[in-house]
């Protein structure tokens, strides 16, 4: 019994040191491939992808159903006028999103970009009808976690430059 009990406290005090990293990979590329796999509704260049919503109705929902007078102002009065040039931002931010943190290359900022995005589609979502602000929370949660532990250390390209030999890299350039 002694050692079940002493397994146990050892699991629950797992420390940076000792805690498994692969767990944070697999979230980030999850995470990645959710960012990319939202696009195919949003394809440019008329931003519907042939979905049952599109961009626009996305954003007359969100001033339809502000849960911020200001935001859906905000919405309503410069995103909705300029539509295409913010779909294709839009657009831009979440394929750079989805593929920094597949790749795990600069996955600190991919962390940051992904979290403003999750943090801007959750002010914009939360009182949207059949909307689940929870997964917002989520995605906001994730991004933070990412943003503060770097992931793209472990099956990434920032872990892969981590132990490249820098003075090999200056070699291959010259």
């Amino acid at each position: 019994m002694t050692s079940i009990a002493t397994r146990l406290r050892s699991l629950l005090q797992a420390d940076a040191a000792t805690a498994p990293l692969w767990p944070l990979a697999m979230a980030r590329i999850a995470l990645g491939v959710m960012w990319l796999w939202s696009l195919r509704w949003k394809l440019p260049p008329d931003f519907d992808g042939g979905a049952e919503r599109s961009v626009g109705d996305w954003l007359d929902a969100a001033v339809e159903h502000a849960a911020f007078g200001w935001y859906g102002d905000l919405i309503d009065q410069l995103v909705v006028p300029n539509l295409t040039a913010f779909s294709w931002a839009l657009f831009a931010a979440e394929a750079i999103t989805g593929m920094i943190l597949v790749s795990g290359a600069f996955t600190r900022i991919g962390a940051a970009l992904g979290l403003a995005l999750s943090v801007n589609l959750g002010i914009a979502m939360l009182a949207v009808p059949g909307e689940w602000p929870w997964a917002y929370a989520m995605m906001v949660m994730w991004h933070g976690t990412f943003l503060v532990s770097n992931p793209g250390h472990l099956w990434g390209v920032d872990g892969w430059l981590r132990t490249t030999d820098p003075h090999q890299l200056r070699g291959a350039a010259t």
